[in-house]
Formats: C-alpha cells, sequence, structure tokens
C-alpha cells in the first residue's frame, strides 16, 4: 500500500505576486505594476489658503489621470533600534558617570515612549497598474493533479511592453506630486522586497541585506 504524502505549499502558492524584477511588480495574472513612494503634509496644521491651495492641486493631480492609480497606506510600529544602539554606543564613550546615568534614564524614557503609546509610523504609496490580458493560469485542480503550474508569459517581455506604458504613468504622477509640494520616488527592487515582507511578516521586519539570497520563499509557514 503506498503511503500518503503530504502536500507542502509555501505561502507564495497563495499570493497573487509572480516576480520582483527590474523594479516592477509583475502579478500572477500577468498585471504589472510600478509602486511610487511619496511623503505626505498634516492638512490640519495647514491655513485655510494652503488648505485650499492642496485641494485644487489634487484634484488637478486626479483629472489629469487617464489611467487607474491605487493609493495605499502601510502602518507599522517604529523601529528605533537602531537609535538606541547609538544612544548605547555614544554611553560607551562617555567618560563622565553623572552623564551616563543621564544618558540611561533618556535611553528608558525612549523605549517606554515607543512601547507604552504604541507609536505607528505611516507610509503613502500610489501604485500604477498595467493591466494586461494573458492566458488563464492553471486552478486548483491542475495544481492538484501536479500539472505545470509555471508562468503562462514571459516576464521579461511582459516587462518590456509594460514599461513603455508605466515609465511616463510614473513621471507624470510624480510631476503632479511635485506640483502639492510631496516628494516621490519609484521604489526599486529592493525596496519592493522590504515592503512585501513587511507587510507579510508584521511581527517580524528585519530581513537580510542581500536581496539575491532569497532562493526560498520570503514568507515561511511557523
Amino acid at each position: 500500500m503506498q503511503k500518503n504524502t503530504r502536500i507542502v505549499a509555501t505561502t507564495q502558492d497563495h499570493l497573487s505576486i509572480e516576480d520582483i524584477k527590474d523594479n516592477f511588480v509583475v502579478l500572477k495574472n500577468g498585471n504589472v505594476s510600478v509602486v511610487i513612494e511619496t511623503s505626505a503634509v498634516n492638512f490640519y496644521l495647514l491655513s485655510e489658503v494652503e488648505q485650499s491651495s492642496k485641494i485644487y492641486a489634487f484634484a488637478g493631480l486626479l483629472n489629469s489621470l487617464g489611467f487607474y492609480i491605487q493609493v495605499m497606506i502601510h502602518t507599522e510600529n517604529v523601529d528605533i533600534s537602531a537609535y538606541l544602539k547609538h544612544i548605547d554606543e555614544y554611553k560607551v564613550k562617555e567618560k563622565d558617570p553623572k552623564i551616563k546615568y543621564q544618558i540611561d534614564i533618556y535611553r528608558k524614557f525612549v523605549k517606554d515612549l515607543i512601547v507604552k503609546n504604541n507609536v505607528l509610523d505611516k507610509h503613502f504609496y500610489i501604485v500604477i497598474p498595467y493591466m494586461t490580458q494573458m492566458p488563464k493560469k492553471p486552478g486548483f485542480i491542475d495544481k492538484f493533479m501536479k500539472k505545470d503550474s509555471a508562468p503562462s508569459f514571459d516576464v521579461d517581455q511582459l516587462i518590456l511592453q509594460a514599461s513603455s506604458r508605466l515609465l511616463p504613468r510614473r513621471d507624470h504622477v510624480i510631476r503632479q506630486l511635485s506640483r502639492m509640494g510631496l516628494k516621490s520616488k519609484q521604489l526599486d527592487s529592493s525596496d519592493l522586497i522590504k515592503l512585501f515582507y513587511n507587510i507579510y511578516n508584521p511581527a517580524n521586519s528585519k530581513i537580510r541585506r542581500n536581496f539575491d539570497e532569497y532562493t526560498s520563499p520570503i514568507v515561511s509557514s511557523q
């Protein structure tokens, strides 16, 4: 009698991302996107004139679009580990015991402030998609029957096709954001990997610096 074989599936099998390459996000349905990170302003701290100016500039951005965009806000806990390490290094160099004592008090204050108040950091993104009509990928039954589940399209060719549309759209959105006084940039492949890793691994935001090391699934089962 043949023993039952356990089928092990990675989290990536359930994600819509096929690949991240050349600063583009390629989805399993053949769609390609670029992601722009933008700064923000505290609207309620602006004067009425400044508020009106921002509103008109934002309306101008929306009216200028001839394509879809998606606005995404990603919230995560503030990571102050690097800052605390800097404080510790400064303390080691300090010779005066009184100043060292004050450094300890300050370090505890900063750490307690962040932990007790659950301080959050928000990042703002604009996603610009390029939607294609690609052949349907194998479904659940095909995968269950162990049929070939490789992409039904050439990723490099798809990126080449999408870039001619996405790059002008990217430049247009960045120009419109600059009119609002916002700084923005397109996320490169490393930034995209960090972003998606943090989204799917909120409890563990530390990842390897060398992204070429990702030969196994980024999101692993517990």
